[in-house]
């Protein structure tokens, strides 16, 4: 998180009187701007003496004061912070012909909403104070103001928005010829492509820079060692970030800030702990905690990131209460983080709960992280980025030759209403994109959810229906005589069915043995002329192909029922057929039927329909489907024989969730 560094020297083209004047105060309160955030009473003190030697009712007496707030607050003087600005917001109300006062008043609210954390408030004073400098052309402070918006708008997850601010910012230096803060905005603008993914054009702007380092101030080169370290950490090259990270600790003796200070102690100590250097990164990370402790404001957002930092850093250290105390902490709703520290957070989240072994909050968290992670916000955000970065190398060439910006207002204002018309409807299509995708989603959830309940009804039902089953079973073992086979074959069936009626997929030999079971138990039912055959290809182990649980088994019971019990033809039949084809397994069922009586509408149908709702279940999940083809009759004199076909594809997926094993 970037401190806002206040540097108010107008060098502008053709200022405003009224903002000629608040120049002439800055070029005197220049060495207390500068020493706020280092020397915060020496800066009050200073600050306050000279607004008390101008005449009071005045903007140049209440941009100072607003100053002078600024200060009170680093000196941890919040209530005093809050009158000062109390009564320069009173003045400004009631002022509105006083633009340089509203302009400063203005930029001191963002830069004390950005030190409270609340970016998306200090962008849109930025701007504010933006749009105040450039209309009355002072186009420094115009620049400036652009700049700080974009770079807050990318931490509030808009980097789309603050690319557009930045390139107005360069454009407007370029059009106006005011390049002392060049420097700056190029290194902010490459930290937003890093955000968009473009690491090429990131890489582009850094070295645009890097001939320049040696005539910046420490503190553009303290942001610049910043930014290039964070680009590197994004790419998880941890050691090339570490350096960067410590060339930009160098550049803070110089500067003095203690908010800088534990931010780049912050850095040091992540990029520590992700080289698996344990005890330097406690080292760095406690010393960042110190010192945002010791500061008056308190930066929600830091405090986020650091208590999910410290999270991340107690989970790897092996203590895992204090990683789920710190996580636990850390209230991804308060912040205004771009997504992927959020998704960052949920992945350690993901990480605890892993370790915990509560996967089902492991699973919730790593869902959000990477819904977090695809957010087409980044789509939306590089494709715009594009469209931007071909208009401004065309356009640039042209305004570079033209007169001055503020002949040209009109031409730069139809551009304005121009990407504001091209953001909206990306930002609509996109809108209606994920609106009809969210749809979708919930649609096949709802799907899938009404066959697990119906599912889950007929195990319910099916358990209803009996009365302590394994008690009868053992009962039945022990008091019926050796001999009896067919009723020890009955509850051995029973017991099987038991076993297998409540799991989705089973293995193939598994559903064999149920069917030899039951053909043992049925034949004497179905009289002497009745046959069994089965085939199996050699090429096939049933002991590795799995199969739906009771696939076989609701197909042979329909042909039982429905073709051979209760008719009397000759030649009754019941044949397996199970082959190894190209792609997967094909298995067919045949059995006679007799050709009169015979109709294909016999019976209810529910378990061929529960059948074919759990295969479409999950075809749902692979790209090759699995098929259930039936109802070919053909007729050979007398007899007819039914047909049912599966064919399930090689290394077919028979989970319906990705969360099942």
């Amino acid at each position: 998180m970037a401190a806002m560094i206040i540097t108010l020297a107008a060098c502008s083209r053709h200022p405003s009187p009224d903002f000629s004047m608040m120049a002439r105060a800055d070029s005197l309160a220049g060495k207390y701007y500068q020493a706020i955030y280092t020397a915060p009473d020496e800066a009050y003190a200073g600050l306050t003496r000279l607004r008390d030697s101008i005449a009071p009712d005045s903007n140049i007496y209440y941009a100072l004061t607003s100053h002078i707030a600024l200060a009170a607050l680093v000196k941890k003087d919040a209530a005093a912070s809050d009158s000062l600005m109390a009564s320069t917001r009173r003045y400004v109300d009631t002022h509105p012909e006083s633009p340089s006062a509203r302009e400063r008043f203005a930029y001191i609210t963002g830069v004390i909403h950005s030190l409270y954390g609340r970016n998306r408030e200090a962008a849109d004073d930025f701007l504010l104070a933006a749009s105040l400098a450039h209309a009355n052309r002072n186009w420094h402070l115009a620049i400036k103001n652009l700049a700080n918006a974009g770079e807050l708008l990318e931490m509030t997850g808009n980097p789309a928005e603050g690319v557009v601010q930045l390139r107005a910012a360069i454009l407007l230096a370029d059009s106006s010829g005011v390049h002392d803060l060049d420097f700056s905005i190029i290194t902010r603008a490459a930290a937003i492509y890093n955000v968009l993914g473009n690491n090429d054009e990131a890489d582009r702007f850094y070295q645009l820079n890097v001939p320049m380092l040696d005539s910046v101030t420490p503190t553009d080169r303290f942001y610049f060692y910043s930014s290039r370290g964070n680009s590197y950490y994004y790419r998880k090259d941890f050691l090339a970030a570490l350096a960067d990270f410590f060339r930009a600790g160098a550049e803070l003796d110089s500067i003095g800030d203690p908010y800088l200070e534990a931010v780049t102690h912050s850095n040091l100590g992540e990029c520590y702990m992700y080289l698996n250097e344990l005890a330097l990164a406690r080292q760095y990370i406690d010393l960042a905690v110190s010192g945002f402790d010791s500061m008056a404001f308190q930066d929600v957002n830091q405090a986020f990131y650091l208590n999910s930092l410290r999270g991340e850093l107690e989970l790897r250290s092996g203590n895992l209460e204090q990683a789920r105390r710190l996580l636990l902490k850390a209230d991804a709703d308060s912040i205004t983080l771009s997504p992927r520290y959020v998704a960052l957070h949920h992945h350690r989240l993901r990480a605890y709960y892993d370790a915990v072994g509560d996967y089902r909050e492991a699973l919730m968290h790593l869902v959000k992280a990477e819904e977090l992670d695809d957010s087409v916000m980044h789509v939306m955000a590089r494709s715009y980025t594009a469209e931007v970065n071909d208009r401004y190398s065309q356009d640039t060439t042209i305004l570079r030759t033209r007169v001055r910006v503020a002949e040209k207002e009109e031409e730069i204002s139809r551009l304005y209403l121009w990407v504001a018309v091209v953001v909206t409807l990306a930002i609509i299509i996109i809108v209606a994109i994920g609106i009809h995708s969210q749809y979708r989603r919930r649609r096949n959830k709802r799907q899938l959810d009404r066959l697990r309940n119906m599912m889950l009804g007929m195990r319910i039902e099916n358990a209803r229906n009996r009365i302590s089953p394994h008690f009868v079973f053992n009962i039945l073992n022990a008091e019926l005589p050796a001999d009896n086979v067919n009723i020890r074959n009955l509850v051995g069936l029973m017991r099987l069915n038991l076993e297998l009626c409540s799991r989705q997929h089973i293995l193939l030999g598994e559903e064999l043995d149920f069917i030899r079971t039951y053909i043992d138990v049925i034949s004497p039912s179905l009289g002497d002329d009745f046959t069994y055959e089965e085939y199996i290809d050699p090429a096939i182990n049933p002991e590795q192909v799995i199969v739906p649980g009771m696939m076989l088994q609701i197909v042979v019971e329909n042909a039982v029922k429905h073709g051979l019990m209760g008719y009397d033809y000759p030649g009754k039949k019941l044949r397996l057929d199970i082959r190894h084809v190209e792609g997967g397994t094909m298995v067919t069922i045949d059995n006679t039927v007799p050709s009169r009586d015979f109709s294909t509408a016999a019976g209810t149908g529910t378990g061929l329909d529960i059948l074919k709702q759990t295969i479409g279940a999950f075809n749902q999940r692979n790209r090759r489907h699995m098929t259930m083809t039936g109802g070919d009759i053909l007729t050979d004199g007398a007899v007819s024989i039914f047909r049912i076909t599966f064919f399930v594809p090689a290394g077919y997926d028979f989970r319906l969730t990705s969360g099942e094993e």
